[in-house]
């Protein structure tokens, strides 16, 4: 009895059905790694708005060294807060593609002790699934010793 046509039969049976195996698997495949892309980014973008705010709030002029948010010194950001009653301030200031992410920092007076800051980071390659991350807080105004 010849059974190599049957033998070849199955062996197309069982490609056809890994094919449709795979087809089905491979969207839900690429939507998990965008979904992780879009989470890394997420966080990314936290934590840069985080630092930003810890970076204000513990700012001291007794420091030594030179602290940078973006390309703009901590010292120089508390000068222009503290003359300012509001203000916008964009990071970086030049825009090219050295940072994968830009910064606003909106400050305003809240009280005479206290700054209402908002940090808004958004991603400079124009990602559209995640448009900005805001933080906002209240941070005491550093004083001159």
């Amino acid at each position: 009895m010849n059974n190599k046509g049957f033998l070849f039969t199955e062996s197309l049976m069982g490609l056809y059905l890994i094919g449709i195996i795979a087809v089905s698997c491979l969207p839900i495949l690429n939507t998990a790694l965008g979904n992780i892309k879009k989470t890394k980014d997420k966080m990314n973008m936290l934590l840069i708005a985080e630092s930003t705010i810890e970076q204000i709030k513990s700012f001291d002029y007794n420091w030594t060294d030179e602290e940078y948010i973006f390309d703009m010194n901590i010292e120089e950001l508390i000068e222009i807060f503290i003359v300012s009653e509001a203000i916008a301030i964009r990071l970086p200031f030049n825009n090219n593609q050295e940072y994968d992410y830009q910064c606003i920092i909106y400050k305003e007076n809240s009280s005479k002790d206290l700054w209402k800051i908002q940090v808004e980071v958004a991603s400079c390659q124009g990602n559209k699934r995640i448009k900005t991350v805001d933080l906002l807080t209240f941070v005491p105004i550093p004083k001159k010793r």
